[in-house]
């Protein structure tokens, strides 16, 4: 089945377990396992969110998805989205976390506005630092937890603000030493470190991505992907990940030497912590503090197909109960209440007549099929 196919639309009306309803808006993003879409509250229509979406889990994984959901509920950062909610669906095989919508623009996008599609380092430095923050934080919990999806497109500066913001916590994992890594993966090529093709994550694996992201803010350039250095490195014996400086000349050494570390293939190579890779970021002299773009308007969602007009369906609900197909067309069976007037009116003048029985039957027939394909 394609993607496509798998996608929900417009003006649906997804449930989740509290009875609490989610109206779709549009489609923020979406990927091999799922998507992401914009939902408006149907009670308090001005609340939106983010509805991230994972299809077709299998057992153990979806377990764990939901368990390590319930983890990111209690996180509480100023550079990382609320989580509220997060509940699944068996019968449609459907795993859901429902998270703040930051509105904005992120810096894949915004990098690619410049003239050379990369940033100075140190507006680099000053936009990256409340998400340095926010990973240490992550890290930080007991027992740590790994975003493992760490990329430009991922970082948002939210309109009017000036700090920016790590979203899409979809893959987000808690690590346990020596426990096992869930297979609801999200590989980005160039930034995804090779652990996360095979074998656990880890606190390194976000390393890996966030040295890749400043790596790419800093030269306009996304680094190889990791399988591909691999690769060339076994065939030719030459790794074709450059140093940032010989693409940036402006770049310092010891930022370059740096990131190069935390890009380092084997995940022993790499720094400890987070604290240490921004230490050796931090190594040059304080400069004039930095503007931080503003942010005056967001990126619309992408387009969805749309349900038909004036009507209103809830998924999921239609397993539950059947008189869901009923109150799903109310309003298509009022629309007809007219038509059903006029009917019965014209019946009643002309029912005597051979011509009059006969425009009945046909008016009588076409309201069957408009009411049939209102409940539909």
């Amino acid at each position: 089945m394609q993607q496509e196919q798998l996608l929900l639309p417009t003006r649906l009306t997804v449930r989740d377990s509290t009875g609490e309803s989610y109206v779709i808006e549009g489609l923020l993003g979406k990927g091999e396992s799922g998507a992401v879409y914009l939902v408006r509250d149907r009670r308090v229509k001005q609340d939106l969110f983010a509805l991230k979406e994972v299809i077709n889990p299998n057992m153990r994984d979806r377990e764990r998805f939901i368990f390590e959901g319930e983890i990111l509920k209690q996180l509480h950062h100023r550079a990382l989205p609320r989580v509220y909610r997060v509940f699944e669906r068996d019968k449609l095989k459907r795993v859901y976390i429902l998270m703040d919508y930051i509105q904005g623009r992120d810096l894949e996008a915004l990098r690619k506005d410049q003239r050379d599609q990369r940033f100075e380092l140190s507006l680099v430095l000053a936009l990256m630092a409340p998400i340095v923050d926010a990973i240490i934080y992550l890290h930080h919990q007991d027992p740590p937890v790994v975003h493992r999806d760490i990329r430009p497109a991922n970082i948002i500066v939210p309109v009017g603000a000036e700090e920016a913001v790590l979203v899409d916590f979809g893959s987000a994992k808690q690590h346990v030493v020596g426990g096992p890594t869930t297979i609801i993966r999200h590989s980005s090529p160039g930034y995804a470190a090779p652990e996360q093709y095979g074998g656990g994550t880890s606190p390194q694996t976000d390393i890996y991505g966030l040295g890749a992201t400043f790596y790419t803010l800093i030269t306009g350039t996304v680094p190889p992907d990791s399988i591909i250095r691999i690769t060339k490195i076994r065939t030719i014996g030459i790794d074709p990940l450059k140093s940032a400086h010989l693409l940036i000349p402006s770049v310092p050494p010891e930022i370059a030497q740096a990131i190069q570390r935390a890009l380092s293939l084997k995940r022993e190579d790499r720094f400890e912590t987070v604290e240490q890779f921004w230490q050796e970021l931090m190594v040059l002299p304080k400069q004039q503090p930095v503007q931080i773009p503003r942010v005056t308007t967001a990126a619309p969602p992408l387009p969805l197909t749309p349900l038909e007009p004036d009507s209103e369906r809830t998924l999921f609900a239609f397993w539950r109960d059947p008189r869901n197909l009923l109150h799903a067309s109310n309003r298509g069976i009022l629309l007809l209440l007219p038509l059903l007037v006029v009917t019965i009116a014209l019946g009643i003048v002309f029912f005597s007549q051979f011509w009059g029985l006969l425009l009945l039957l046909c008016i009588g027939v076409l309201t069957l099929l408009l009411l049939l394909r209102a409940r539909s």
